[in-house]
C-alpha cells in the first residue's frame, strides 16, 4: 500500500509541477495573514504539550518516575522528529529509548511507553473520525466520494472499537496474555484521559490546517477534522517520512473545491509551522541533551580549552598589539587615497593633519615597545595601551580617515579590555628585560616602514626640499618625516636602554631585609620562608619590597627556595623578574620546593617540573592522642613522661638566655651523628638564626636534652626545623617533643603542623611513567645506604599526616640534569660533600 501511494504521489507532483511554479506557491504562503500564522503556532504549542500528557500517562503507566520536565523534553522531541521522519513508533521509540535509557527505565518499560502512546493516538483519531462521519454522513460522503450509509457504517464501528476498548478495561483488571507476553490493562480512568488528551491533541492539530485554509474551503470544522486524519492516516500509511505529499495528495482529493494553489500555500505554510519548525528546534534539544549526558568528557575539554585560552590570551594580545603598532608605522609610510584627503580639507585644518600623522607613527612605535610588558601581564602596560590605541584610533581617522586601521586598533582594544583580569601584575615596566627575538621583530618593523616609504614614493624625485613641504596632497613629505621620526624614537629608546646604569638586582641580606622578609612571612601560610633568615641566600625583593625571592648560586643554576613570598600576583612579576636577571647572566633559573597551588607560574615561566616527594602536613584541630589510630604515639608520649622528660616552650625574647645550653646539645647531636651542617633547604645552628624563633626544649634532671626551633607561617602553618638532642635524652624523644608541639600549635589556634618532606615519595611505579618517576624509584630501592628514604615516610606517617607533593621547576633536557646536581651541591655544602653523610 505504502510502495502504491508513493508511486501515484510522485506522479500527482509531476503532474502538479507543470501546472504551477515554486514561486506561485510561495506567493500564496506569503499572503496568508500574520493573523492566522500565530493562530496556527498557537494551536501547534497546545497540540505538542498534550503530547507530552501522551508520555506523562505512558510512563506513570510503565510504573517508572521520571519528573515531568524531563517527560515533556523527551516527549517533544520524539514526536517532532516521528512525525517528520515517518514510522513513528520506530523513529520516535529510538529517542525515547535513548532518552529513557539514561534515566535507568528498562527496555520492557519503554516498549510499554511507546505502544501506550501509539495506543492513545489511535483511540483519539478513531473517536474525532467516528463522530465527524456520524454527523457529517451526508457531507463525508460526498467529500469521500462513497454512499453516506457507508461512512454512518464507518464511524460507527470506529466509535464500536473504541467503547470495546472501554468495556474492556472496565471489566477486566488482569492482564491479557498472548503466549509467553503479558499485556497490563489500564485503569478506566487512565483510558478515559487517553481519550480525553488524544481528542484535544487532534483536535488542535487539526486548527492548526484549519484556520491557515482559503476563504474558497466553505466546509465546517468537525468535517474537515474527518477529511485531515483520513490524510493523516494515508500519510502514516504510505512509510513517506512526514508523510510528505501523501498528506498534501489526499487532501486536494477531497476538497476538490478549493483552488489547489490556494490549497497547496495553506499546506506548505502548514507543514513549516507543526512539521518543519518543531523539528529543528527538536534536533537542536536532542544536540544538547545528548551533550548533557555526555558531558564529562565535554566538560573536560571545555576546561581544558579555557585552561589553554586563558595561558595563550595575554601572549595573544601583546602580539596583536605589537602588529597594531605595525600598522600605524606602515599606514603613516604608505600614501592616504587622495578622495580621502579631500574629503578632510573641509573639516581638519593641515596642521592638524601634519601633526596627526606624525603622532601616529610615535604611537606605532610606542605600541612596539608596550607590547613586551603585556606579554608579561603588567598592569602600568595595560593602561599605557589603551591609552595609546585610543590615541592612535583618532590618529587614523585626522590623518588621511584610515577607518580600516582604526577598526583594526578597535578590536585590539575591545580584546584588551575583555581580558583585564589576566593584566595584574605591578612590576617595573622601564625595568623590563628585553629578549633578542623581540628585539629583531622591533627594528625589522622599522626597517619595514622605512623600505615601504622608498618603495612607495620610488617615481617621486628627492630633494632636500621634500622635508620642508607642507601641503594636504604633500603625502612623501609626510611620510618622510613620520618615519624618521619613528626611527630615532626607536634608536632613542634602544641607546637609552644600553647606556643606563644597570640597577643591582638583589644585595646580600641585611637587617633590614631579614626583617621586611620575617613581616612577609607573618602575613602568610607557607612556613619555608623562614630559611631566608638564615642570611645565606640572596634576597631578590620587587620595587615595593612586597615579594621576595630567597635564591643562591651553584653551578650555572641559580637555585630559589620555595615560591615567591608575598601575595600570589606579586610574586608572579617577581618571578618573571628573577627569570630574566638569569636570562642576562646566563644561567639557568631553578625553584626548589614549589608548591602544587603556584605550578601554573611555571609553567608561564617555560619551566619543566618534576616531583622531588612529598611532605607530611598534619591538621591540628582533630589531633590528639585518643583512640586506638594514636596508641604508639600515646606509648611514647607516656613513656618519655615516665623517664622524667618535661616540655618547655620558650618564647623568642627569652631565647637568647638558653643558646649556650642550645649549642651544646647541637654539637653534641652533631658529633654523635658525625656528619656536617646541611645548608639551602635546611637550617643550621647559628645564634642569630636561633633566636628569630620561638624554641620547643625537652629537659630531663632539670637540663635541656632536646631543643627544636619552630617556624610560623603567619597563623595557619606550624613546622619545626632544627630538632636535635643529646645522649641523656630519653627514649623517644623527638615523638614527644613533636607531640607536644603539635598540642601546642593546635592550642594556639594553627591549622596544620609541617613534619617536612620525605624525598623521592610518592613517585609513580607504572610502566609508562616518567624516566624521572623510574629513576627516582630506582634511587629510592637502592639509595638506602645513603639515606633512610622508607624510615623516613614511615615516620611520618604515624602521625596520620596529609601528604602534599613538592616540585623542582627548572628548564628541560640537560639543563634539568644540572639543576639537580647544583641543588644537591647546594644542600651539602659543595660537591665533595654530597655522598658524605
Amino acid at each position: 500500500m505504502g510502495v502504491i501511494l508513493l508511486g501515484v504521489v510522485v506522479f500527482w507532483l509531476h503532474h502538479l509541477h507543470e501546472k504551477y511554479h515554486l514561486r506561485d506557491i510561495l506567493e500564496r504562503v506569503q499572503a496568508i495573514s500574520n493573523t492566522k500564522l500565530l493562530r496556527a503556532a498557537f494551536f501547534t504549542c497546545a497540540g505538542y504539550g498534550c503530547l507530552t500528557l501522551y508520555d506523562a500517562l505512558a510512563v506513570r503507566f510503565a510504573g517508572a518516575r521520571v519528573p515531568y520536565p524531563r517527560v515533556a523534553l523527551i516527549s517533544f522531541m520524539g514526536y517532532a522528529i516521528g512525525h517528520n521522519v515517518g514510522l513513528n513508533s520506530i523513529s520516535g521509540g529510538a529517542v525515547r529509548y535513548r532518552a529513557y535509557t539514561a534515566l535507568g527505565l528498562s527496555a520492557k518499560q519503554i516498549a510499554t511507553i511507546i505502544a501506550f502512546g501509539t495506543l492513545t493516538f489511535f483511540l483519539g483519531a478513531s473517536v474525532l473520525l467516528g463522530v465527524s462521519l456520524l454527523s457529517n454522513a451526508g457531507m463525508s460522503g460526498s467529500v469521500l466520494h462513497v454512499h453516506a450509509w457507508l461512512a454512518l457504517a464507518a464511524g460507527a464501528s470506529l466509535l464500536v472499537g473504541v467503547g470495546g476498548y472501554l468495556w474492556l478495561v472496565c471489566t477486566r483488571h488482569a492482564p491479557l496474555k498472548f503466549r509467553k507476553f503479558q499485556i497490563p490493562v489500564p485503569k478506566p480512568r487512565v483510558a478515559f484521559a487517553q481519550i480525553g488528551i488524544s481528542c484535544v491533541d487532534m483536535l488542535c492539530a487539526t486548527s492548526v490546517l484549519y484556520v491557515l485554509l482559503p476563504r474558497e474551503a466553505a466546509i465546517g470544522f468537525f468535517a474537515f477534522a474527518g477529511v485531515y486524519l483520513l490524510a493523516l492516516a494515508a500519510g502514516a500509511v504510505s512509510n513517506v517520512p512526514g508523510g510528505i505529499g501523501v498528506f498534501e495528495f489526499v487532501l486536494l482529493l477531497l476538497m476538490p473545491a478549493v483552488p489547489e494553489d490556494r490549497l497547496l500555500g495553506a499546506l506548505v505554510a502548514y507543514r513549516a509551522i507543526y512539521y518543519f519548525a518543531p523539528f529543528l528546534i527538536a534536533l537542536v534539544l536532542l544536540g544538547a541533551h545528548e551533550v548533557w549526558i555526555h558531558r564529562a568528557p565535554v566538560v573536560r575539554w571545555a576546561r581544558v580549552a579555557r585552561a589553554f585560552l586563558n595561558a595563550v590570551t595575554p601572549q595573544a594580545i601583546a602580539i596583536a598589539v605589537f602588529l597594531a603598532g605595525a600598522v600605524l608605522l606602515f599606514s603613516g609610510a604608505t600614501p592616504s587615497p587622495g578622495d580621502r584627503l579631500a574629503l578632510l580639507r573641509n573639516v581638519v585644518p593641515l596642521p592638524v593633519l601634519e601633526l596627526s600623522h606624525l603622532l601616529g607613527s610615535v604611537v606605532g612605535v610606542g605600541l612596539l615597545i608596550i607590547a613586551h610588558g603585556l606579554y608579561r601581564r603588567l598592569d602600568t602596560a595595560w593602561w599605557i595601551t589603551v591609552w595609546l590605541l585610543c590615541a592612535g584610533i583618532l590618529l587614523c581617522l585626522l590623518k588621511g580617515f584610515d577607518y580600516e586601521e582604526a577598526t583594526i586598533l578597535a578590536v585590539v582594544v575591545i580584546m584588551l579590555v575583555s581580558a583585564r583580569a589576566r593584566f595584574r601584575r605591578r612590576a617595573s615596566l622601564i625595568e623590563q628585560h628585553f629578549s633578542s627575538a623581540w628585539v629583531a621583530a622591533f627594528f625589522l618593523v622599522l626597517l619595514t616602514a622605512a623600505w615601504l616609504v622608498v618603495f612607495a614614493y620610488r617615481n617621486v624625485p628627492y630633494g632636500n626640499e621634500l622635508w620642508w613641504q607642507f601641503a594636504f596632497q604633500a603625502t612623501a613629505p609626510r611620510s618622510l618625516r613620520a618615519s624618521l621620526l619613528a626611527v630615532m624614537i626607536g634608536a632613542a629608546y634602544g641607546l637609552w636602554r644600553v647606556l643606563r646604569p644597570a640597577p643591582p638586582r638583589f644585595s646580600a641580606p641585611r637587617e633590614k631585609d631579614l626583617e621586611c622578609v620575617a613581616e612577609l612571612i607573618a602575613r602568610g601560610e607557607d612556613t619555608t620562608g623562614n630559611l631566608a633568615l638564615l642570611g645565606d641566600k640572596n634576597l631578590l625583593f620587587n620595587q615595593d619590597r612586597t615579594a621576595c625571592i630567597m635564591f643562591q648560586s651553584s653551578g650555572n643554576s641559580w637555585v630559589a627556595m620555595g615560591d615567591p613570598i608575598g601575595p600570589t600576583e606579586l610574586g608572579e612579576s617577581l618571578a618573571w623578574e628573577f627569570l630574566e636577571d638569569c636570562d642576562g647572566m646566563a644561567v639557568s633559573p631553578v625553584f626548589y620546593q614549589v608548591t602544587p597551588e603556584r605550578l601554573p607560574l611555571y609553567v608561564d615561566l617555560g619551566l619543566n617540573l618534576s616531583k622531588l616527594g612529598e611532605e607530611a602536613r598534619v591538621p591540628l584541630q582533630g589531633f590528639s592522642l585518643e583512640g586506638a589510630a594514636r596508641a604508639d604515639l600515646r606509648q611514647a608520649h607516656r613513656r618519655a613522661n615516665r623517664d622524667g622528660a618535661t616540655f618547655e616552650l620558650i618564647a623568642r625574647s627569652s631565647v637568647p638566655a638558653i643558646l649556650p645550653q642550645l649549642r651544646a646539645v647541637s654539637d653534641a647531636w652533631l658529633a654523635e651523628k658525625n656528619t656536617a651542617e646541611k645548608r639551602f633547604s635546611l637550617g643550621f645552628f647559628d645564634e642569630r638564626y636561633i633566636a628569630h624563633f620561638d624554641v620547643g626544649v625537652v629537659r630531663h634532671k632539670e637540663a635541656v636534652v632536646a631543643f627544636a626551633n619552630l617556624w610560623r607561617g603567619g597563623a595557619v602553618e606550624l613546622s619545626v626545623d632544627l630538632m636535635r638532642y643529646n645522649d641523656a635524652a630519653p627514649k623517644g624523644v623527638v615523638d614527644y617533643m613533636l607531640i607536644e608541639c603539635m598540642l601546642w600549635g593546635r592550642a594556639q589556634g594553627f591549622s596544620w603542623f609541617n613534619l617536612g618532606m620525605a624525598p623521592l615519595s610518592g613517585l609513580e611505579e607504572h610502566a609508562l611513567a616518567p624516566a624521572w618517576h623510574k629513576l627516582g624509584r630506582m634511587v629510592q630501592r637502592y639509595g638506602e645506604t645513603f639515606y633512610n628514604f622508607e624510615g623516613l615516610r614511615k615516620f611520618k606517617q604515624k602521625f596520620d599526616p596529609v601528604w602534599r607533593p613538592r616540585y623542582l621547576a627548572a628548564p628541560d633536557g640537560l639543563a634539568m640534569a644540572g639543576a639537580l646536581l647544583d641543588v644537591t651541591a647546594l644542600i651539602s655544602g659543595g660537591v665533595r660533600n654530597v655522598l658524605r653523610k
